[in-house]
């Protein structure tokens, strides 16, 4: 019998290692953000409270901002919880951080945005992918699109970017007959100005009149 030497079965066994991790690479074109984020945070029932239904809020990092505040309208109805993500609607990588989470907990509503980052490309060759991923690993979710707010812009001129991304996301949303928390015109058509001073996130007082709205359409499908 011929004896392979160690030396040679280590590098063979690197080789095959190296050569499995390559093939689990996601193959996304476009380059990330630098400073790439995922936040989670779950909650279930516990053991010896009120048995309620389970929410769940997944969008950029406007969701991560109201998150807490919708936590607290919800109170005595709903235990929520948060997937934040900086990844575009396209980046193959989303999916898996949907699944993880999807898979830890059986949801009743999920209300989801994907918008301020990636561009309108993103949002249509993107979007499609993550509403069949909720669709799969939460069959029984009442599902919730929140459109994407705008951006303050000089002037105060409309923003161009984000009613392009709204207006992709509505043809995929339309088509899967998903309910619509206009989170757009809430900012846009609100007679105060609600961002703070970097332009793109809001005031305390922007952020309650969001986590209001949040709420208020989560509540009715929530499961009696």
């Amino acid at each position: 019998m011929k004896h392979i030497p160690f030396a040679a079965t280590i590098l063979l066994t690197c080789t095959a290692i190296t050569h499995s991790w390559s093939q689990d690479l996601y193959d996304y074109k476009k380059p990330r953000e630098s400073q790439n984020w995922t936040t989670i945070s779950l909650k279930t029932k516990p053991a010896n409270g009120p048995d309620l239904p389970l929410v769940l809020l997944i969008g950029d990092s406007i969701t991560v901002r109201y998150a807490a505040e919708v936590g607290t309208e919800l109170k005595g109805k709903a235990y929520d919880s948060l997937l934040g993500s900086s990844k575009a609607a396209s980046d193959p990588a989303l999916l898996d951080e949907i699944k993880l989470v999807l898979r830890q907990n059986v949801y009743s509503v999920i209300h989801f945005n994907f918008g301020l980052h990636g561009d309108v490309a993103d949002v249509r060759t993107g979007l499609p992918d993550v509403i069949a991923t909720i669709k799969r690993y939460a069959p029984n979710a009442k599902l919730i699109w929140a459109t994407t707010t705008p951006c303050q812009q000089k002037d105060d001129v409309p923003d161009e970017r984000v009613i392009e991304k709204n207006k992709a996301a509505a043809e995929h949303i339309q088509k899967a007959d998903i309910a619509v928390d206009d989170l757009y015109a809430l900012v846009a058509k609100h007679p105060a100005k609600l961002w703070d001073a970097g332009g793109v996130h809001y005031t305390a007082e922007g952020t309650a009149i969001q986590s209001k709205q949040v709420a208020q359409a989560i509540t009715p499908l929530l499961p009696q």
